[in-house]
């Protein structure tokens, strides 16, 4: 892997018990997916209270999740929300990309896919971020392929500022990803899935013990597969390799090494065109784009991780994060529709992007009493250095047009000319310091406090030109929250934080006319309320919010083509969500969000002008009811409905605006021994629906009516 640089890294989990002032650690421990057998063995941990990741929840409702403090702490006692999608909410989806879960995560909403080669624009609460994080390392940098479902254990999705703990971010939320880690006991587990339009896919998920004395341990899973699409002419293939090995070096200290490999090829297909505002003029299949051209991508990435408790308040980790990735390849894109509302206007463009990062976390966690006052204190150290380059081959659309007659398409016809090149060189440090401090006034309530300081710096080199732009910036992130909790079951809470992105990469530098672009920062707070129910088997969240952004890039009114940062949005709300049990037999992860996303100051756009492909109402509900004893044991059945309502099309405030859709899936199984059989069906009333757009020329179809069959054993 050509990333050079280490940075060492400290992290720690620690339970917090409520109203103790002195609070010891627990075990973590892994619990197998119910889905697929048997109960999965303890982490690589030799020893009570080792240090490791938390492990998975089973059902549809994790009672913690890392992504709000870093420390292991109930969601009751955090005065922020985190919606959880565990493995068993993966499983019973048939979900091979994190995208599909989300769908089902009340509060995001998807925004542009890049032509189906990324996920990383959704929207949380209105706010659109690309802010996506594994095990608490960023996975935006440079152009990585959709992350693959095979080795995620768990999805967090943290609602609100992340600033504080994360740094550079975006104040509506942002995404964690929580992967497998090793087991003690040895185990295999291999799958299949055959579905609608040529979909094959075969997956392994192994794990177990190397020696004896259980000191050294592993976890290892693939996945390799290949299908079609609904879309004409779009086809793809994956591999997908995670390799993940612990050593207990001794009682108190864990050493992890976890590494990925993934090739993803597919078509680059930027969907279809509203005509004068209007879809449903062509059918959802029909691709715009020159059949027999792929995009290739590449990622390769390591996590290294040591573990140390240094006594039962005190612990450490250092770790670091190495990644190489890569997107290569040629398409063709509609840039306009002529007159006569039929002929597209489209260039050939090459691109060849690659980026190396290197990534380094030191964190110190402790737990500790002032005047009867506990403290959970947590210090962290972070250094990231990225280098990326972007060069994009293009036609020129007006002088060679490409056309295409959208409704009886021929293609095949000559290419057009290169005729020039964008060639960027981005070099990006940051350094950070942050501390956090959980305050457990009394045993009802509970305090945190919080503090990132980020100094970032970007130079960016067009080197066709030999134009250069350098900045740095910068930045304090704080964040303060309370909770009263009157009963253990109930908490009361609110909290404040900002946030802050710099305006960065080539689209940033070729939209700036006199350098670089400020920052965005951003301001979120909310207020809520936190309820578990039969004994924590379900837990219910409510939370109204507002987030707001300054300096969003906006047109600049003197320099066409050109753009300020300048602008300001808005978003205000609430939202319900439901996870976990009902009874021992009926599970769900329900939610629905109101957002009021808007303009509040633009050259351009009038003041109050929606924010582009987020919907003022939506929600989700996903249901399963599993038989627990008796003839029909271990068989399932449920589905979901997916509601969505109508939105801005666009972001240059044209009118044009996206149709509301409900959606209905529908999902069995039944797991006999150690064998698992299911069968899901994705939109079951084939109904058709966009699910989100870039312009009236980039509009993203839903998915016609899909069937899944899958097949697992574990032994």
């Amino acid at each position: 892997m050509p990333v050079l640089a280490t940075a060492l890294g400290l992290s720690l989990a620690a339970h917090a018990a409520q109203g103790q002032e002195t609070i010891a650690l627990d075990e973590v421990v892994v619990e197998g997916p119910r889905p697929t057998g048997p109960v999965l063995p303890a982490l690589s941990s030799a020893a009570a209270g080792a240090i490791g990741l938390i492990g998975p929840t089973a059902g549809f409702r994790a009672d913690r999740a890392v992504s709000s403090t870093k420390t292991d702490t109930p969601q009751r006692d955090v005065p922020q929300v985190v919606t959880v999608a565990p493995r068993e909410v993966i499983t019973d989806l048939a979900a091979t990309r994190v995208d599909r879960v989300l769908t089902y995560t009340p509060g995001v909403a998807q925004q542009n896919n890049f032509g189906g080669l990324t996920i990383f624009s959704y929207a949380i609460r209105g706010v659109t971020t690309s802010e996506l994080y594994k095990n608490g390392f960023p996975l935006n940098r440079g152009f990585p392929p959709p992350p693959d479902a095979q080795n995620v254990e768990r999805i967090e999705v943290l609602k609100g500022p992340g600033g504080g703990l994360f740094g550079r971010s975006d104040p509506g939320g942002l995404v964690n990803i929580v992967t497998k880690q090793p087991t003690r006991e040895r185990f295999v587990e291999m799958g299949g899935q055959w579905g609608s339009f040529e979909q094959v896919r075969g997956t392994v998920d192994s794990g177990g013990a190397l020696n004896q004395d259980g000191t050294l341990l592993y976890r290892f899973n693939l996945a390799a597969g290949r299908q079609n699409s609904f879309r004409d002419f779009v086809d793809g293939d994956r591999l997908f390799v995670a390799p993940v090995i612990s050593w207990q070096v001794t009682p108190d200290t864990t050493v992890t090494v976890e590494t990925e490999f993934l090739r993803n090829r597919t078509v680059f297909d930027r969907g279809v065109v509203a005509i004068n505002g209007q879809l449903g003029f062509l059918p959802i299949s029909r691709f715009l784009g020159e059949p027999g051209q792929s995009i290739r991508q590449s990622n390769d990435s390591m996590q290294i991780r040591v573990d140390h408790r240094f006594d039962a308040n005190w612990q450490m980790r250092l770790s670091t994060y190495l990644n190489s990735n890569s997107l290569s390849g040629e398409a063709v894109e509609v840039r306009g529709i002529a007159a006569d509302n039929r002929t597209a206007l489209r260039d050939r463009n090459e691109r060849n992007y690659r980026a190396d990062v290197a990534l380094g976390q030191a964190e110190l966690v402790g737990r500790f009493d002032t005047a009867g006052i506990g403290h959970t204190l947590l210090l962290g150290f972070e250094r990231e250095s990225t280098d990326g380059t972007y060069q994009q081959i293009r036609s020129r659309f007006r002088q060679t047009p490409y056309s295409l007659d959208i409704y009886a398409p021929v293609y095949g016809r000559p290419l057009p000319p290169f005729a020039f090149q964008t060639n960027g060189f981005e070099q990006v440090t940051n350094t950070a310091l942050y501390a956090q401090d959980q305050i457990a006034l009394s045993p009802e309530w509970k305090a945190l406090v919080g503090v990132r300081f980020d100094f970032f710096e970007q130079s960016f080199r067009e080197r066709t030109t030999g134009v250069q732009s350098d900045q740095t910036y910068f930045a304090a992130t704080p964040r303060a929250g309370l909770v009263y909790q009157p009963l253990p079951e109930l908490s009361l809470y609110a909290n404040v934080g900002t946030s802050f992105r710099p305006n960065i990469g080539p689209d940033a530098f070729a939209a700036s006319a006199s350098g670089p672009l400020a920052p965005e920062t951003g301001l979120g707070y909310e207020v809520g309320t936190k309820l578990d129910l039969y004994g924590g088997a379900l837990s219910l969240t409510g939370a109204a919010f507002r987030v707001e952004r300054q300096n969003v890039l906006t047109p600049d009114p003197n320099n066409s083509g050109f753009s300020l940062a300048a602008g300001a949005v808005r978003s205000q709300g609430f939202e319900f969500t439901a996870a976990g049990q009902i009874t021992p037999e009926i599970k769900i992860l329900a939610g629905y969000v109101f957002a009021d996303a808007v303009v509040t100051k633009d050259n351009v756009l009038p003041v109050g002008a929606p924010l582009i492909n987020v919907p003022r109402h939506s929600g989700s509900l996903l249901a399963v009811h599993e038989a627990q004893d008796g003839p029909w044991k271990g068989f399932g059945i449920g589905g979901g409905v997916r509601a969505v309502g109508e939105r801005a099309g666009d972001a240059a405030g044209s009118g044009f605006r996206l149709p509301g859709y409900i959606a209905v899936d529908a999902l069995a199984y039944y797991r006999w021994e150690n064998f698992r059989f299911g069968l899901n069906v994705e939109n079951v009333f084939d109904t058709t629906y966009y699910e989100s757009s870039l312009s009236a020329l980039r509009v993203f179809p839903g998915a016609p009516r899909r069937f899944t069959g899958t097949l697992s054993v574990r032994f």
